[in-house]
């Protein structure tokens, strides 16, 4: 029964290291795509971690609530990684064996961290915080910059974020997939050597 114990620790340790870790590669990734949409919008790059950054209300202007909001961006990608790795190992570690599976439940978890987390730190946080945002970013840019046009951003934002949970889902599927593949061989080549000896 202990064998059994220690084996089911170790995968639930693997799933939330390895979820970490795809976890945080998926929101760097992600970033790109970001500033893709930044561009598309007609905003300046790093605006959407700007507003992360503002309205957690640590910071005052534009360079360090960008800096701020891509860190807490990487943490809670990285957190949630953690999370959904340890759900998945608890679950059936066995359906992560396959990319296109991985990929799939990770657009999944995608969509519910977005449902879950995003709109409402959108609602609660960011909303809130929009006349602060329309400030230091005014002050920021120089020129004006109206509350309609950032709630405007926002909405469309948050829409497209739709599509950027699906991406980071899919790149933490995969690449959370090939880090239990990756587990899974090493753990068949050391009983095949165990049993060698």
């Amino acid at each position: 029964m202990s064998f059994l114990t220690s084996k089911f620790k170790r995968a639930s340790y693997a799933g939330v290291l390895y979820g970490a870790i795809a976890g945080l590669i998926a929101s760097w990734s992600i970033s790109t795509a970001i500033a893709v949409a930044e561009i598309i919008l007609d905003l300046k790059i790093s605006t959407f971690y700007s507003i992360l950054g503002l309205s957690s209300g640590l910071t005052g202007n534009f360079a360090s609530a960008a800096y701020l909001g891509f860190g807490l961006h990487l943490v809670t990608g990285a957190i949630l990684g953690a999370v959904v790795g340890y759900i998945i190992t608890r679950l059936k570690e066995s359906i992560m064996l396959k990319h296109y599976k991985g990929t799939l439940i990770g657009m999944a978890a995608g969509i519910v961290i977005w449902l879950v987390l995003f709109l409402p730190i959108t609602a609660l946080l960011i909303q809130p915080s929009i006349n602060y945002i329309v400030t230091v970013l005014a002050l920021d840019s120089h020129r004006q910059i109206l509350s309609e046009d950032i709630n405007q951003s926002i909405r469309n934002i948050a829409l497209a974020a739709i599509a950027f949970h699906l991406i980071w889902g899919a790149i933490f599927g995969y690449i959370m997939t090939s880090l239990l593949r990756i587990r899974a061989f090493k753990i068949e080549h050391n009983k095949l050597d165990s049993e060698l000896k």
